[in-house]
């Protein structure tokens, strides 16, 4: 089935190249849990791939408004 509607083509899209590339399950556990860190310790005290794993949670986060 299609649909003219671009808003869902574009949101399958995003959804299954979120779900190759990345098991976002654990990214989003991580990323909550590490929230939780966060209020002891900077981001900035991570290593590069934590820093990079959170700034993807925080876009994922930012781009479902009300998440």
């Amino acid at each position: 089935r299609t649909s003219s509607n671009p808003l869902i083509l574009h949101g399958r899209h995003f959804g299954r190249t979120v779900f190759a590339l990345c098991n976002y399950p654990a990214l989003l556990t991580a990323g909550i849990l590490r929230l939780e860190e966060l209020q002891d310790s900077p981001i900035e005290h991570y290593p590069t791939d934590v820093r990079r794993e959170h700034r993807v949670f925080i876009e994922l986060l930012d781009s479902y408004p009300g998440l």
